[in-house]
């Protein structure tokens, strides 16, 4: 009997997964939030190209990051204009990186493995996929249509530190590179006792990274 009560609830949540109304999750001409209970699907694979292992490197200082894509991650969280609760599916991104400045490792969460957790809990993680149309990340190699994926950035030692990568995928000459930006948010729940770091130990800055 608990074996098929078991049974019946995967079956249910799965029937729910799959009744899922779908919407693309790059959609240009959006005017609002996706209704409640929709499946933002990554429908014209934006995020394939950035799955795998990249590496950009200077001198003695590098960057290397695994991406893994995330299908259908469930995101529930209050709705704070009323006493509801939101509740979505999306495709996403979920990173983490070694970082080497001039020979000295300063972080290392490599390799990435999922297991179905919390995206966020990730160094980085997201599913916001725009157009270039501000020129935040300058590729000239890149077509006119380029689209932008944009993630959340953090260091697991400092986690009040907040941080931003957008990325564009090219390809220079059969050589699949990631043109990236990153830059410093800022501090969440600063305080006057605050004597942390005030920055990531990744600077900001433009970096050109190559498939591995």
């Amino acid at each position: 009997m608990r074996n098929l009560i078991i049974l019946l609830i995967c079956v249910t949540a799965l029937a729910c997964k799959a009744q899922s109304p779908i919407l693309p999750l790059y959609n240009d001409n959006s005017t609002g939030y996706p209704p409640n209970g929709h499946y933002l699907k990554d429908i014209d694979n934006n995020l394939d190209p950035f799955v795998g292992e990249w590496k950009w490197v200077i001198g003695s200082s590098s960057l290397t990051i695994q991406f893994v894509k995330v299908e259908m991650y469930h995101r529930e969280y209050p709705n704070y204009s009323n006493t509801g609760t939101i509740s979505r599916y999306y495709d996403a991104l979920v990173g983490e990186y070694q970082y080497i400045e001039n020979g000295i490792e300063q972080i290392n969460l490599l390799p990435i493995i999922y297991n179905n957790e919390y995206i966020y809990d990730f160094s980085i993680a997201g599913y916001i996929i725009t157009n270039n149309e501000k020129g935040i990340i300058p590729c000239v190699e890149c077509n006119q249509d380029i689209r932008v994926v944009q993630l959340s950035f953090k260091e697991p030692q400092n986690p009040q530190l907040l941080g931003k990568i957008y990325m564009t995928h090219f390809i220079e000459n059969g050589i699949e590179k990631i043109r990236a930006r990153i830059f410093n948010i800022g501090i969440a729940d600063l305080t006057a006792e605050y004597t942390g770091p005030r920055g990531l130990k990744v600077p900001e800055g433009i970096y050109t990274f190559i498939k591995q």
